[in-house]
């Protein structure tokens, strides 16, 4: 996925250079019929990747001196992340827009996301039997999980070039933030290291691509990938010793070091414009000249001199 987004995401830059006005503008019957604003119905997973996906951990205290150390070994081994699949809805207003030179659309966004995390250990631990300790190797992997739920809130720019008379594809670039309403996990043994929590809150700048298929007049389908590229600022955690750590790619959460990304399916509802109807004058420049009582004076005239004109044969005949 990375490799597929990096690639795709350079492209999409490179293209953004040429400016949108070489392709034809993908938008441009939907403008001519339909509103230029349309809400947008949201539904898909969220990703949590490791940054790495597997660390070496070990934790050894000396109770003596330099000169004659007495180490004692809590744990030694190897953290994985496991892979996991989340949800997100969300609910959305898209605009199109008129200067298309950097993007043609504007997307504000919010939704509702839920992250389970999962890590396994594999290695030597401290085993205590009464008075006496040995460093054991573990027989079963020990899982450590978190979990958590947040509510989010984004801000796109997007940009588009048409691949077919339906099919278009994008590349957006934009700000999330995110706050974490509640949150949980796991409480390792003593002779781990003390899992850190997500971060309350978080904003960060983020990118993707995607495609977009017309489904119906005003009705568009699409489909993005989208990753937070760089952490912009996030809320202070507690001081915990870690072996791994995010710094701006990514979050900290549990033993771990975390970057966001999510698959999105967007469906875009744009609203009909009324039909103009000139039955009844209004106030447009359109109707003032077809209802300009100065040109309806001819009529008038018209009128009066066939009446005049029929009195006139009536005389004849009654004479």
């Amino acid at each position: 996925m990375k490799a597929l987004s990096l690639v795709l995401l350079s492209c999409a830059c490179m293209l953004t250079g040429w400016g949108q006005g070489i392709w034809d503008d993908p938008f441009e019957s939907t403008r001519r019929t339909h509103d230029t604003k349309a809400w947008t119905l949201s539904v898909g997973t969220h990703h949590f990747d490791a940054v790495p996906s597997s660390w070496n951990s070990s934790w050894v205290l000396n109770h003596g001196t330099a000169a004659a150390p007495k180490l004692d070994t809590l744990h030694d081994g190897l953290w994985t992340s496991l892979p996991s699949t989340q949800w997100r809805v969300g609910l959305g207003h898209l605009w199109l827009l008129e200067d298309r030179l950097w993007a043609d659309r504007l997307h504000v966004d919010v939704g509702v996301s839920r992250m389970v995390k999962q890590e396994q250990f594999l290695g030597r631990i401290k085993e205590v039997n009464g008075t006496d300790s040995a460093l054991v190797v573990v027989d079963e992997l020990l899982l450590n999980e978190g979990e958590s739920w947040a509510l989010d809130g984004q801000i796109h720019l997007l940009s588009a070039a048409v691949t077919g008379p339906d099919a278009f594809v994008e590349w957006s670039t934009g700000v999330r933030g995110a706050w974490v309403f509640q949150q949980q996990s796991d409480t390792l043994a003593p002779i781990f290291f003390e899992s850190a929590p997500l971060p309350a809150w978080h904003v960060a700048w983020t990118a993707g691509v995607g495609v977009g298929f017309k489904v119906y007049r005003g009705r568009m389908l699409r489909l993005h990938v989208e990753a937070d590229w760089l952490q912009l600022a996030q809320a202070r955690t507690p001081d915990v010793i870690r072996v791994v750590d995010a710094d701006v790619r990514g979050l900290n959460w549990l033993q771990g070091g975390y970057r966001p990304w999510r698959v999105t399916l967007t469906h875009d509802l744009f609203r009909r414009k009324p039909a103009e109807s000139c039955a009844n004058p209004t106030r447009s420049e359109a109707s003032k000249t077809l209802f300009d009582p100065k040109k309806m004076k001819g009529g008038k005239k018209a009128k009066s001199k066939g009446f005049k004109k029929a009195l006139e044969e009536r005389e004849d005949w009654l004479d």
